[in-house]
């Protein structure tokens, strides 16, 4: 099903006409060696993605952010209306995505149930760079674009900042 993942990105990239730059590697499962790899290729400016599948009453919920980023699950458990959160099963992380660990991806998941979160921060950077559903490859774009993509799927949307009192959540709109 992998392999379904990484067509279906590209499918969206091409029929959005993204710029979009794709690099083959060595097998990475972390985002320090997929930091590493992208280094070699010489993509330095931008970030790298940490997505995580968290369950939380019987729901699978997509949070995208960037690989230097601690995300805490109970900074989400009011948004997820509970504090028993937790994260995806290996099994469940791939009958949910079609991916496995390490090489979750922002987008292009056959499941458009999944609700996404993105972090604002993406925004702020040139590159956005993740691994789409395979672990020897990696793909690039604009941090921006990745926003334009969210506004056109089928999964529900939120970006989140992060405040001193905890996230604030709000809806990435629909084209």
């Amino acid at each position: 099903m992998s392999q379904n993942v990484y067509e279906n990105i590209i499918k969206i990239l091409k029929d959005g006409n993204y710029n979009y730059e794709e690099i083959n590697h060595n097998e990475v499962k972390t985002t320090e060696e997929s930091k590493e790899e992208r280094k070699k290729a010489g993509w330095i400016d931008g970030v790298g993605s940490k997505n995580i599948v968290f369950h939380a009453k019987g729901k699978f919920y997509l949070v995208v952010t960037t690989a230097d980023r601690e995300i805490k699950a109970k900074k989400f458990k009011k948004e997820f209306g509970t504090k028993d959160i937790r994260f995806a099963y290996e099994d469940e992380l791939f009958l949910n995505t079609g991916c496995k660990i390490g090489a979750v991806t922002p987008f292009g998941h056959e499941n458009k149930e999944i609700p996404i979160y993105v972090d604002d921060k993406i925004l702020e950077s040139n590159w956005f760079m993740f691994n789409p559903a395979i672990h020897t490859k990696s793909i690039r774009i604009k941090g921006s674009d990745l926003f334009d993509i969210y506004s056109k799927i089928g999964n529900s949307v939120k970006s989140f900042i992060e405040e001193e009192e905890g996230f604030i959540f709000k809806e990435v709109k629909k084209r």
